[in-house]
């Protein structure tokens, strides 16, 4: 069994509910590595985490000159409360230059992380995304908002050249301007974003 547990209330509960319906060999975590030991401790079959190598995320060219804005691609409906408080708070300040975009398909997405100078990922539920790879496999850097202890055991992917994390609206904005000292009209924004849920 496959699954991830960033989706749907009391995932962890809906999983051992599974497992006791319809019995498998083992259970593999893809998106959730960071809750290796809590699923291990609460299921009865071997757990194991591995981040996805059976999807084919698309690749892009990287363009020479990215667009100076940091990039969110994604929903920012009922389900991503993090994500939309996140967006809202970049737009209401105006101060950075911030684009927002929903697409549809991975192949549209890798376009649009290729054309960017920074791509803004908000994970669910302590859980990584398919967006953390995709923008891996097109070439961009990333900040992730969040804590690198969702990598888990997968310390690599943290120590990735083009790997950033941030938990605060302020940490956000110093580091695009570390990264990118281009993005002139970066404020650095003292007060810290709290997202609820």
């Amino acid at each position: 069994m496959c699954g991830d547990l960033h989706h749907g209330e009391r995932p962890l509960d809906a999983l051992a509910a599974y497992l006791e319906a319809e019995p498998h060999d083992a259970v593999l975590l893809t998106f959730n590595p960071a809750m290796l030991s809590t699923v291990c401790q609460r299921l009865r079959v071997p757990v194991r985490a591995l981040p996805p190598t059976f999807f084919r995320y698309p690749a892009a060219q990287r363009v020479a000159q990215p667009r100076l804005e940091l990039l969110h691609v994604g929903s920012l409906g009922p389900h991503h409360p993090r994500s939309r408080e996140l967006v809202t708070a970049l737009q209401a300040r105006g101060r950075v230059p911030f684009r927002h975009a929903t697409t549809r398909s991975p192949e549209e997405a890798a376009a649009l992380y290729a054309q960017h100078a920074l791509v803004l990922n908000v994970p669910l539920n302590h859980g990584l995304n398919h967006c953390f790879f995709e923008v891996m496999a097109a070439g961009a850097p990333q900040v992730v908002f969040g804590d690198p202890g969702l990598v888990g055991e997968h310390r690599h992917l943290v120590e990735r050249p083009d790997m950033f994390w941030a938990s605060t609206l302020g940490e956000l904005v110093e580091l695009a301007l570390r990264l990118s000292p281009g993005l002139s009209r970066w404020v650095c924004l003292a007060e810290p974003f709290t997202a609820k849920g």
